[in-house]
């Protein structure tokens, strides 16, 4: 059980309709770094269930979290730390009592730290460990063309997309998902193209680089997935991708971010020279 404070009462429970704004609310105070949660959030406030939940502590939020197979957390430097402690602790409970599988833990680094104390001794070790994993974002780029050569993927290019997809996954995670469920994400891939969070460049009629979006909100995209074909590389694709979907998204008036491994430095490189701006740090556990 979750060690309490004597004083102040807590509590944990799904976000509802009557939730909504208070949990926006939480979350904006930070909304590039908490952007996949406030797209969890929109989106699922139309959905019969949520996986999205918040912990209070005397009827404030002081911590939201998705709890899918990808655990997200959000909480407020600004709190003391005990309180945080305390909202992880409360988490932690949930997904031990409710046995919830967990494929990985992807938020804020202190905030991984701080829930991973609470379950490395009751589950597995992960597959996969990113300790640090800067994120970057990049707004108002009306100097970067719109969408010419790139363009939003289309049900034609899923055969194509898919291996790609996968490919890219293996290469950063080394897992096989193809492997691991091949009909989940190939179902995955097929829903990034039906609502347009999927971006090629084609040259000879290969897809030569491609970028999706993990999360949509009106002020903010979050880009993950992006990918140069090895047959490609070198030759400015992945940037000349990014400038147009930069230029893209600043004319519909949202901030573009993304997070990518501290190893790889010529990502890291490459978002600097577009003009991305570090402002947060991930850390990634993943089974």
């Amino acid at each position: 059980m979750a060690t309490l404070p004597i004083e102040g009462r807590w509590s944990i429970k799904p976000v509802a309709d009557d939730d909504v704004a208070s949990t926006l609310s939480f979350l904006r105070r930070d909304p590039l770094i908490n952007v996949y949660l406030i797209s969890r959030v929109l989106e699922e406030r139309f959905a019969s269930s949520t996986q999205t939940v918040e912990v209070r502590h005397n009827r404030e939020v002081v911590l939201v979290a998705s709890l899918a197979t990808n655990i997200v957390l959000a909480g407020d430097r600004e709190l003391p730390q005990d309180i945080t402690e305390t909202a992880i602790a409360v988490i932690a409970e949930r997904i031990l009592t409710r046995m919830l599988p967990v494929r990985a833990i992807i938020s804020p680094a202190h905030l991984v730290e701080m829930l991973w104390l609470r379950l490395r001794t009751r589950l597995d070790p992960p597959t996969v460990v990113r300790m640090n994993q800067p994120v970057y974002a990049i707004r108002g780029r009306l100097d970067y063309p719109d969408l010419k050569e790139s363009r939003y993927s289309t049900m034609r290019d899923l055969e194509s997309l898919i291996p790609a997809c996968a490919a890219m996954h293996r290469e950063e995670v080394g897992i096989d998902p193809m492997e691991r469920d091949a009909a989940g994400y190939r179902e995955r891939v097929r829903e990034l193209v039906e609502q347009k969070r999927s971006l090629i460049r084609v040259v000879d009629g290969q897809i030569a680089a491609k970028c999706e979006y993990s999360a949509v909100t009106n002020e903010t995209v979050q880009l993950m997935g992006v990918w140069t074909n090895p047959r490609f590389r070198r030759h400015g694709h992945a940037r000349a991708l990014l400038r147009e979907v930069c230029g893209h998204c600043a004319r519909k008036g949202k901030t573009v971010t993304l997070f990518v491994n501290d190893f790889n430095h010529p990502a890291i490189a490459l978002y600097e020279r577009l003009g991305f701006q570090r402002i947060g740090m991930n850390r990634a556990l993943i089974w």
